[in-house]
């Protein structure tokens, strides 16, 4: 794998480039075909769009389709106190998640808002060997130490572009092979931008971080 590409590690759209590996994340329904998938994508089932009729069966979707070559990720999956669905159901499904992760060894991509402690005391719980990398992280230092010392893993996206985040500190002192970029959902950003302003904030060259990202990128999904 050459290192001066780029690495949209979490992104929903179909972008293609000869210098991009761009991971798009798929929620996975019980009609999702194995022909639909792009080259390189995570999938998972996204606290925002679980139905509770449905669930069980794109799950048994998931577990066929995760298992092909092309799919790196478990995820975006997580939990969610700002939807209607029931932190109950929200954890069930995530387990199931960290179990399929664990079987396939690949790595879990998390969506979390606002129930980080019932993120970490998962973690210790299930005592999960593979990494668990929270996408688009955006909160407090407090909360980022918390989570870099339960050997959490980061995806960092368009927030560290403003200067009043709380994460620009955290991508400056986060150490090496902890951390990815993204641009999630963002149409209006690329993700040279996000490494632009990554390289800045650690003051080291793009060049650099290129190559410390693809490492990382290689020991997370164990891709050669």
């Amino acid at each position: 794998m050459r290192s001066k590409i780029f690495i949209d590690f979490h992104t929903h759209h179909d972008r293609q480039s000869s210098d991009l590996i761009n991971l798009q994340t798929l929620h996975v329904t019980p009609e999702l075909q194995a022909e639909s998938l792009p080259n390189t994508c995570s999938l998972g089932l996204h606290p925002w769009f679980v139905q509770l009729e449905t669930w069980e069966a794109a799950l048994a979707n998931l577990v066929d389709l995760a298992k092909l070559s092309q799919v790196v990720a478990i995820g975006e999956c997580g939990l969610d106190r700002n939807i209607d669905l029931s932190l109950e159901t929200q954890i069930a499904v995530f387990k199931r998640h960290i179990e399929l992760a664990e079987e396939l060894q690949k790595p879990l991509v998390i969506h979390c808002v606002r129930a980080f402690a019932e993120l970490i005391a998962l973690k210790k719980n299930t005592k999960s060997s593979m990494p668990w990398i929270i996408h688009g992280f955006n909160k407090k230092e407090e909360v980022f130490q918390q989570l870099l010392k339960h050997d959490f893993y980061f995806s960092f996206g368009a927030a560290i572009l403003s200067d009043r985040s709380p994460v620009t500190q955290a991508i400056a002192t986060m150490p090496q092979g902890r951390f990815l970029l993204e641009t999630d959902d963002r149409n209006d950003i690329n993700i040279e931008q996000i490494y632009d302003r990554a390289a800045s904030l650690r003051h080291i060259s793009l060049e650099t971080l290129q190559t410390q990202l693809v490492e990382t990128y290689r020991q997370l999904t164990r891709l050669g």
